[in-house]
């Protein structure tokens, strides 16, 4: 069988874990969320609380090396560097098949001819709706953790990427959640998965 890579960078709200699960159930593959924390957590080197806590999050302004651990590096770098070598590995020595969210897969896995990658965005009014009815939130809470979590989204990639997090030119796919639902937005990625050459 082929090898089936989609790397799917997402607007908080847009639905894109949700389209990633049902890419995954698709093509019965495995799923990298926050389900590569748990993998990456096996090798004993971050505990999974930890991993959570700095997961696709931009180096803090604070961070300063520390001559006594050694690490000229954040824990913020660390994390994404393990997580960039977790994916090139089961992308270009295992040959695995996989849906990944986030975490800069667009860009760390682009040599692979294989990559599909996409982003789903939506409107405001249909994100702030999900978030409300996700997260029990009023409209003004909903917005708010929107701006604030696609705000680090974005630093995040922008640091590690030249694609900016987003930008259109950088993706071969991106579908507006707020004109289609999640199972025709999943249709229309498995479609081009299909016929891509």
């Amino acid at each position: 069988m082929k090898q089936i890579i989609i790397a799917l960078g997402r607007e908080f709200g847009s639905g894109g874990h949700v389209i990633a699960k049902k890419l995954a159930e698709h093509y019965n593959i495995p799923l990298y969320n926050k389900e590569l924390l748990d993998e990456i957590a096996k090798d004993g080197h971050f505990s999974k609380e930890m991993l959570e806590k700095f997961d696709e999050r931009p180096i803090s302004i604070s961070f300063m090396p520390m001559p006594i651990t050694g690490s000229t590096i954040s824990l913020e770098q660390q994390i994404a560097i393990k997580q960039f070598g977790f994916l090139k590995k089961k992308a270009d020595e295992e040959k695995e098949s996989f849906v990944v969210v986030g975490r800069c897969a667009d860009e760390i896995l682009a040599d692979n001819p294989n990559l599909v990658t996409v982003f789903i965005t939506g409107d405001k009014e249909s994100k702030i709706k999900r978030v409300m009815e996700r997260e029990n939130v009023d409209a003004k809470q909903a917005e708010n953790k929107m701006k604030k979590v696609d705000k680090m989204r974005k630093v995040y990639h922008n640091f590690y990427c030249e694609n900016k997090w987003g930008d259109s030119r950088g993706y071969d796919i991106c579908i507006n959640t707020g004109k289609v639902d999640f199972d025709t937005a999943a249709k229309m990625i498995e479609l081009y998965v299909d016929t891509k050459k």
